[in-house]
């Protein structure tokens, strides 16, 4: 399956459990994939993936989210320049659906006027988004329940509209 079935829009008040049960789902996958150890994987499935905090979140950052048919199968929030999270539904990725939600949300923070994209990363997505454009600049590890993990602070420049500067 291509993208051509697929649609990204602004996510509404009816689809947060839609996007509450998708991180969640994510964030399981996350745990396993990363070696997170349980009390991590549990924070971020019942705090960060609940309900709650996906309504308190959208209020401050844009959700968007993808769709395939009916069914929310990736998210991507903004801040300002700021991708504060991107995930597809596990079993959707290798879709391009990924790179549909990166892409309209570097033309959410273009469309903003922002100079560049800035992001913190697993390690197992650094190469998904090293496709993307962006290098790693740094690393810092989280401090409170995610302390001890090693995330990759990426960042991409923005060149003028329409020109991103030679791809490698």
């Amino acid at each position: 399956m291509g993208t051509s079935g697929l649609t990204t829009t602004q996510m509404t008040e009816s689809e947060t459990e839609a996007v509450s049960e998708l991180l969640q789902s994510s964030y399981t996958w996350l745990g396993e994939h990363e070696g997170l150890t349980a009390e991590q994987t549990d924070f971020l499935v019942s705090q960060r993936g609940s309900v709650d905090h996906v309504r308190h979140e959208s209020q401050s950052q844009l959700y968007l989210v993808a769709r395939d048919g009916g069914r929310i199968v990736g998210v991507v929030a903004v801040s300002g320049d700021l991708i504060a999270k991107l995930y597809v539904s596990p079993e959707h990725t290798g879709k391009g659906i990924g790179r549909m939600l990166y892409e309209a949300a570097e033309s959410t923070i273009r469309a903003g006027g922002h100079a560049r994209v800035r992001l913190g990363a697993f390690p197992t997505a650094v190469p998904f988004y090293e496709r993307m454009g962006l290098e790693v600049v740094s690393h810092r590890t989280p401090t409170g329940p995610l302390e001890g993990l090693n995330m990759a602070m990426m960042e991409k420049r923005l060149g003028a509209k329409g020109f991103e500067g030679p791809k490698i």
